[in-house]
């Protein structure tokens, strides 16, 4: 099978809540097959929305904290699949005390020992922690295979005694921790080993950079195309979690057109609020000349529309304002070559090979420098519309509130779901006053 992955850099709340009821919906129709969420937040709030929204962490990098895997007890053991060379962190939370947990370092140092400890849970995630007690250690060389997902098995007797078997090798028991009621189990890598747990194969998956980086989008890139045997046969689609409108009866045949035109690097959805389809929109007639002058960006990059936030409002309103919710390009595919936004792109699997990004600007690399390098030029496929919320220097003049607003009814009207607010105007601009009321 050719799965169909999208993979969405996520993500703020506030816009991608509309985004999601679209790709459950593609999901659900057998569209997508996957949805890897890639969590590079910037907010507490907006991590513990995507960590709770989105089910369980196939992947972490190494300076990723920990992640909840499972559980244990007497009646359930603690099962995991885990690819890593080095470092795996398995953090035990017994019920009923929420000061202290166990931690348990398989292959550390290397790979050559491991170690249990006791800590306090405020400091798990903590780097300089202040009352770490060790309470057992042993020299385990060569305990996790870097080649194979590791079989991981943490066992609780009876009498609530714990053991840990890696491989089939039983590390050790611990009669000395009680946990006859049960407790939770996280996960992560660390000193420089990532983590994938290979047991996660929910459709949703969510994938955990390494935060605080000032350009993360390259660990993803990094990720499949070290994964070329695994991807190869797939067809990737990548939005911006801000992406609130989708036209998911079109969605399929931008896929096969996609599958069916290998010579393009990478294809573009139809996207409002984008420099360059806004030029190429208006070109066609689809904008008329009273919404704003919307002209070729220099290069392809970004112009007054992606300078604007009152240009891209005025845009947004003639689009919720329409009757039909597309706005044609000039063809039914325009062949691009200079740079553009990548607010909903597709590649194939087998272009990974040509993927492994350094830190950079994605959008530039996979947009000018590798379809240059490669004299594969892109293009823009007309019938797959998608809405782009806004751009970086769009947000102070953007009426936020009430754009969103607009794209909730809009989306509850076409997905066929519940709508707690007014229904929605026929001239696409006055909508509810508080979001929070809905659904």
């Amino acid at each position: 099978m050719a799965p169909v992955i999208l993979v969405t850099f996520a993500g703020r709340q506030k816009r991608m809540d509309i985004l999601t009821q679209y790709i459950r919906k593609a999901i659900a129709d057998g569209i997508i097959d996957e949805w890897h969420i890639w969590d590079f937040t910037r907010s507490s709030p907006d991590n513990d929305w995507v960590t709770q929204e989105f089910g369980p962490a196939r992947f972490m990098g190494h300076k990723a904290p920990y992640q909840q895997k499972g559980k244990v007890s007497p009646q359930a053991s603690f099962r995991a699949s885990a690819k890593i060379e080095h470092d795996l962190h398995i953090a035990v939370l017994p019920n009923g005390d929420s000061e202290h947990c166990f931690e348990f370092v398989v292959g550390g140092w290397n790979n050559l020992q491991s170690v249990v400890r006791k800590i306090p849970t405020r400091e798990m995630n903590s780097p300089a922690r202040t009352q770490e007690e060790t309470i057992w250690t042993k020299a385990t060389p060569g305990v996790l295979s870097p080649s194979v997902a590791n079989d991981i098995v943490l066992y609780v007797d009876p009498a609530g005694t714990p053991s840990l078997q890696v491989n089939g090798v039983t590390l050790g028991r611990w009669p000395e921790l009680n946990l006859s009621g049960g407790a939770s189990v996280m996960v992560r890598g660390g000193w420089g080993a990532d983590l994938e747990l290979c047991d996660v194969n929910a459709p949703i998956q969510r994938y955990v950079g390494n935060p605080k980086e000032e350009m993360p989008y390259w660990q993803a890139y990094d990720y499949y195309a070290r994964r070329l045997d695994a991807f190869s046969d797939a067809v990737f689609l990548k939005c911006d979690d801000d992406i609130v409108y989708v036209d998911v009866e079109k969605l399929n045949g931008f896929i096969e057109f996609r599958r069916a035109n290998p010579h393009y690097f990478l294809v573009s959805a139809n996207v409002v609020n984008n420099g360059v389809c806004a030029y190429l929109q208006q070109a066609s007639g689809a904008i008329p000349a009273n919404i704003g002058h919307f002209e070729h960006p220099p290069g392809g990059f970004g112009g007054s529309l992606w300078l604007s936030g009152e240009r891209a409002t005025q845009l947004h309103d003639f689009f919720l304002g329409r009757e039909r919710k597309s706005l044609p390009l000039p063809k039914a595919s325009v062949e691009w070559t200079e740079r553009q936004s990548i607010n909903f792109v597709a590649w194939l699997g087998k272009d990974l090979v040509h993927m492994a990004l350094p830190k950079c600007d994605d959008e530039y690399a996979l947009t000018v420098g590798l379809p240059t390098f490669l004299d594969r030029p892109s293009a823009i496929y007309s019938d797959f519309t998608v809405s782009h919320l806004s751009f970086g220097p769009q947000e102070n003049g953007l009426d936020l509130d009430r754009l969103l607003d607009g794209y909730d009814a809009l989306m509850r009207a076409t997905l066929g779901l519940a709508n707690t607010q007014q229904e929605l105007p026929e001239n696409g601009v006055a909508w509810g006053q508080d979001r929070r009321r809905i659904g």
